[in-house]
C-alpha cells in the first residue's frame, strides 16, 4: 500500500512539473479593486488542490475523532451495563436463596453503577415492603416513577403499599391511573376490589368484579372461580340492602343469584329474611319449605325449625322433619336434629327413641349431651350422669357447630360467608367432620 501511494505521489508531482513547463502564463487573483496578485496558472491549481485536500483532511479528522469518541462511550456504557446486570443477577440469586442482606447490597451496587436502573429500584422497594418498612419501600418505588411515569409495575407496587397502610383514597387514585394506561390491568382491578371490599362498598365491588371477569375472559382458568365470587359479592350487596331496609333491591339480588345457582343456600335464607321484614312469616315459612325440598339443606331445615317454633306451629315442623328423614334415612345429622326438636318440644320419649337409633359406631359428643339432657328432664339422673360422663363439656348440650366444607372452620353462628377462607355457601352441619376435628 505504501509503495502504491508513493508511486501515485511521484506520478502526480511529475505531472505538475510537466504542466508547469508548458503553462508559464500568469493569472491575476483580485483581492480588492485595486489590489491583486499575479500567480502562475500551475501555482493557482496547486493552491486549489492543496486547500481542497486540507479541507477534506480536516473533515475526515473530525469524523474519525467523533466516531472514536462515540465508540469509546459505547464500550464504556456496555461495560457499565454488563456490570449492572452482573450485580442485578447476583442480587436475584441471593433473593432466591433467602439471603436478603446480600441481595440489598448487590442491588445497591447496581444502582451505584447506574442510579436509573428501574428493576433494582423496584426490587429494593419489594424487599422493604415485605419487611413492612413501607416508608423506605415507597421511596424506591417513587424514584422508579420519577424515571418512568407510566411504569405499570412500580405503580401497582405503590397501590399495594397504600392498601396495606389503609390509605384507600390514594390507592384508588393510583389504580385509576394504572387503568388509564392499561384498562384491563388485573393487578389494579384486584387492588380496587380489595379496597372496596375492605370498605364494605359492595356495589362498587360488584362493578369491579364484572370488569375482572371481562378482563380475564371465558377461556381463562380463573373464570369459573371469579364467576363464583361474583355471586358471593351479589349476596353481600343483597345483605347490605337488607340491613338498610332496601328490601326490593335485596330480594332482586338474591333472586339473580338463584337464577345462576339454585343451590346457593344464603340467597334462599336472604329471601326468607326479606319476607320476614315485610311481616310475611307464613310466606317466609312456605318459601323455606320449598327451598328445603329443592336443596335438601339441613341449614334451611334448622332455619325453618326456629321460625315455626317462634310462630307456634310444632305439628307442621314435625311433619317437615319426618318428610326430610324419609328422604334420607341414613343421615345422622337429620336424626340428631329430629331428636333435638323432640327435646325442645318436651317430647322426651320420642327424643330418646330417636337418639337411640344411632348405630354408626362413631363417637358424637353432641349426641351424648342431648341424651343426657333428655334423661335429666325425665328424672333419670343416673342415666343422665352416664351420658354426661362420656363428654367433657356440659355447656354445649344443644350446640351443634357450623362447619365450613372448604376449610373445616367451626363457628357458633351461621354466616353466608366463611370468615376463615372467605368462601360463600360453605357452612353446613357435619357431625363426622366435627369428630375428625
Amino acid at each position: 500500500m505504501f509503495k502504491f501511494m508513493s508511486f501515485i505521489t511521484i506520478v502526480f508531482l511529475f505531472t505538475v512539473f510537466y504542466l508547469a513547463l508548458y503553462n508559464m502564463n500568469t493569472v491575476k487573483v483580485m483581492i480588492t479593486n485595486d489590489f491583486y496578485y499575479e500567480l502562475p496558472q500551475i501555482a493557482l491549481i496547486m493552491i486549489s488542490i492543496t486547500a481542497g485536500s486540507a479541507f477534506m483532511f480536516l473533515v475526515f479528522v473530525v469524523r474519525d475523532t467523533r466516531n472514536y469518541i462515540k465508540t469509546k462511550k459505547t464500550l464504556k456504557k456496555r461495560k457499565k451495563d454488563e456490570l449492572v446486570e452482573l450485580h442485578y443477577s447476583n442480587a436475584i440469586h441471593n433473593l432466591i436463596s433467602k439471603r436478603t442482606d446480600g441481595a440489598v447490597e448487590d442491588f445497591q451496587l447496581a444502582l451505584r453503577e447506574n442510579s436509573e436502573h428501574i428493576p433494582s429500584l423496584i426490587k429494593l422497594g419489594d424487599i422493604y415492603a415485605e419487611g413492612k418498612d413501607y416508608i423506605t419501600s415507597l421511596e424506591y418505588y417513587q424514584k422508579a416513577i420519577r424515571l418512568d411515569e407510566q411504569n405499570i409495575e412500580a405503580l401497582c407496587k405503590i397501590a399495594g403499599v397504600k392498601m396495606r397502610t389503609k390509605k384507600y383514597g390514594e390507592a384508588g387514585e393510583i389504580c385509576e391511573k394504572i387503568l388509564g394506561i392499561d384498562h384491563d390491568n388485573l393487578t389494579a382491578l384486584y387492588i380496587k376490589r380489595e379496597m372496596y371490599e375492605n370498605q364494605a362498598a359492595w356495589d362498587n365491588v360488584l362493578i369491579t368484579q364484572k370488569l375482572i371477569i371481562s378482563a380475564i375472559g371465558p377461556n381463562a382458568t380463573e373464570y369459573e372461580e371469579e364467576t363464583g365470587k361474583l355471586l358471593g359479592y351479589k349476596y353481600e350487596y343483597g345483605r347490605q340492602c337488607l340491613e338498610n331496609n332496601i328490601l326490593d333491591t335485596a330480594k332482586n339480588e338474591f333472586k339473580e343469584i338463584l337464577k345462576e345457582r339454585d343451590g346457593f343456600i344464603p340467597a334462599h335464607l336472604g329471601i326468607a329474611e326479606v319476607m320476614l321484614k315485610e311481616e310475611s312469616a307464613e310466606e317466609a315459612a312456605a318459601y323455606l319449605e320449598k327451598a328445603r325440598e329443592l336443596t335438601k339443606s339441613v341449614i334451611i331445615l334448622a332455619r325453618i325449625e326456629d321460625l315455626l317454633i317462634t310462630t307456634g306451629e310444632p305439628s307442621r315442623l314435625l311433619k317437615i322433619y319426618r318428610a326430610a328423614q324419609s328422604e334420607d334415612t341414613a343421615s345422622d345429622t337429620l336424626r340428631l336434629f329430629q331428636g333435638k326438636l323432640y327435646y325442645r318440644l318436651e317430647m322426651l320419649d320420642e327424643a330418646i327413641d330417636t337418639l337411640k337409633g344411632f348405630d354408626s359406631g362413631v363417637f358424637y359428643p353432641e349426641l351424648h349431651m342431648l341424651r343426657g339432657g333428655v334423661y335429666l328432664k325425665r328424672g333419670e339422673c343416673e342415666k343422665a350422669a352416664e351420658e354426661f360422663l362420656k363428654i367433657l363439656d356440659l355447656n354445649k348440650a344443644l350446640w351443634i357447630p357450623y362447619i365450613c366444607t372448604r376449610c373445616r372452620a367451626q363457628s357458633d353462628e351461621w354466616s353466608g360467608r366463611c370468615p376463615q377462607c372467605s368462601e360463600w355457601n360453605t357452612f353446613t352441619f357435619d357431625l363426622q367432620g366435627i369428630c375428625k376435628i
